[in-house]
């Protein structure tokens, strides 16, 4: 199939498959050649030695049967060429004697399927005979004459075919593989290209490239392609960062860093549909800070607004990985906590919460600060159970835990507690 082919038709054939073709018909043809050459070769090798080998045994005979011929014994000489001759790949042997007489006449007996194309491998490769002469004290008393058999050539012609498939096989499957692998660097650097371009196309990740290859032509086209990524990861990096400014903003205090309101809301509404599938638990912190108005009207906003972080930094470092602390708008915060085992958790929480506020707080006018926290607790589904009945029990826990003094927390329906 040729290139104009491949091109006129509606199949579509992959590179790798002309290539390999391609690459196959040459071994193949490569193969047989050789492979018929080295046939032909053993053949003649194996006919010389079977014609020297005929030669060598009629000597040997003539030699064996002297003195059965001089006394022109015809048993004797019939019995031992037999037994000279029944072993070796003779098709049949006659024994003459001075006057051309014959003496003795053997052939091979007809066993096996296979005699007629011994036969017919004698009759073409081995048309001579092997004669020598019967001598006795330098005279020539008589004649031996041999004629091959083509079993040794049936032989090598079965395994000659044998060999030959078998080579044919393995070195079509040894071809096939350095054909794929002499053709895999040029289709993998393409199949790699297309599929890092699939990904960027329909994922829109931009972040793989293209690898190298030995292929000038194709290491260019890789370059200018990984070029191009790059440009687009680095136009996604900046669209990506910009949203996720933005999301940060979006859900986040800006002078905390905490979660506001919204995210709080949310998250809160959604630890509730998983407490009621799983049959958990969450506890719900609302916090004032004590005397914050007094704070931010007498020393003025700057400090205000440096208390707010210090007490967000502390809450912060007193709850666990899962939950969640927010700063609500002004002095107030709310904690998340999800999962809650028991309600003394709970108060271990909001006791290291007020124990964290003893800590004098460093001012930027460098004069230190006592302050601390008034917090309220409701528990799911304990107290309330959705998001506004939560939070109305946490508020109003809070109030009383002002009423009562201030720095301590207060569990919904009254319960309270103060630090140690």
């Amino acid at each position: 199939m040729n290139l104009r082919s491949l091109l006129d038709s509606s199949h579509k054939v992959p590179l790798g498959l002309v290539l390999h073709r391609g690459n196959m018909r040459m071994a193949l043809i490569a193969l047989s050649l050789a492979g018929v050459s080295i046939f032909f070769v053993g053949l003649i090798a194996l006919r010389a030695y079977m014609l020297d080998n005929l030669i060598l045994s009629a000597r040997t005979v003539a030699y064996g049967v002297e003195a059965a011929v001089v006394f022109n014994d015809r048993e004797a000489v019939m019995e031992s060429m037999k037994q000279m001759i029944a072993s070796r790949p003779i098709a049949s042997a006659s024994i003459f004697d001075r006057d051309g007489d014959e003496l003795a006449h053997w052939e091979r007996p007809e066993t096996g399927g296979w005699l007629q194309f011994e036969l017919i491998l004698a009759k073409i490769l081995l048309i001579e005979s092997a004669t020598a002469r019967i001598q006795q004290n330098g005279q020539v008393v008589g004649t031996v004459k041999l004629y091959g058999s083509g079993r040794d050539l049936l032989i090598y012609l079965a395994i000659s075919i044998g060999c030959g498939l078998t080579c044919l096989v393995l070195s079509g499957l040894v071809a096939s593989r350095y054909s794929r692998q002499a053709s895999q660097e040029i289709i993998e650097h393409l199949r790699h290209l297309a599929s890092v371009a699939a990904i960027a196309r329909r994922e829109q990740q931009f972040q793989y490239r293209v690898k190298p290859t030995a292929i000038a032509e194709l290491h260019e086209l890789g370059d200018d392609f990984n070029a191009l990524l790059e440009e687009l990861e680095s136009w996604q990096t900046q669209i990506l960062g910009h949203n996720e400014l933005l999301a940060h903003k979006a859900n986040h205090d800006p002078l905390t860093g905490l979660a506001n309101r919204a995210l709080f809301e949310s998250r809160l509404d959604a630890e509730l549909l998983a407490a009621r599938a799983s049959g958990g638990r969450l506890a719900l912190f609302f916090i004032d800070a004590d005397r914050f108005k007094v704070i931010n009207d007498e020393l003025g906003h700057e400090a205000g607004d440096s208390v707010l972080c210090i007490i967000a930094r502390r809450l912060r470092s007193k709850i666990r990985e899962s939950d969640l602390v927010a700063r609500l708008g002004g002095d107030e915060f709310a904690v998340l906590l999800t999962p809650l085992k028991d309600v003394s958790q709970a108060g271990r929480i909001a006791c290291n919460m007020l124990e964290s506020m003893i800590e004098p707080v460093e001012l930027p006018i460098g004069e230190p600060l006592t302050t601390s926290l008034s917090i309220g607790i409701a528990i799911y589904p304990d107290h309330a159970i959705d998001a506004a009945g939560l939070l109305k029990k946490a508020d109003e826990a809070m109030y009383q835990s002002k009423r009562s003094g201030r720095g301590v927390f207060s569990v919904a329906a009254n319960t309270t507690s103060a630090v140690a």
